[in-house]
């Protein structure tokens, strides 16, 4: 038999490091944030994920790195630059 409070006192400890990994999960999703199309010649005039291929595609002069997925819909996560007025 266990000495009373020692059940306990694990349980705790363990919803305590599932509240800290939690709430460190809940926080790194809230600041995360959509890559930014720059605001600048080069790409203002990119409203299909075709003239971002042109550079950003394999054979490209700045190609996507290895870790970019390979999906070609860029306008689903990547969101344009707000430009002051």
């Amino acid at each position: 038999m266990s000495p009373p409070g020692r059940g306990r006192a694990g349980l705790i400890l363990f919803l305590a490091g599932a509240a800290i990994l939690t709430g460190a999960l809940v926080l790194y999703t809230l600041r995360r944030r959509p890559p930014i199309i720059p605001a600048d010649l080069d790409h203002v005039p990119a409203r299909e994920s075709a003239a971002c291929l042109v550079c950003h595609g394999p054979s490209g002069s700045d190609p996507r790195g290895p870790n970019h997925p390979l999906d070609d819909r860029c306008f689903e996560c990547h969101e344009r630059a707000v430009t002051p007025p």
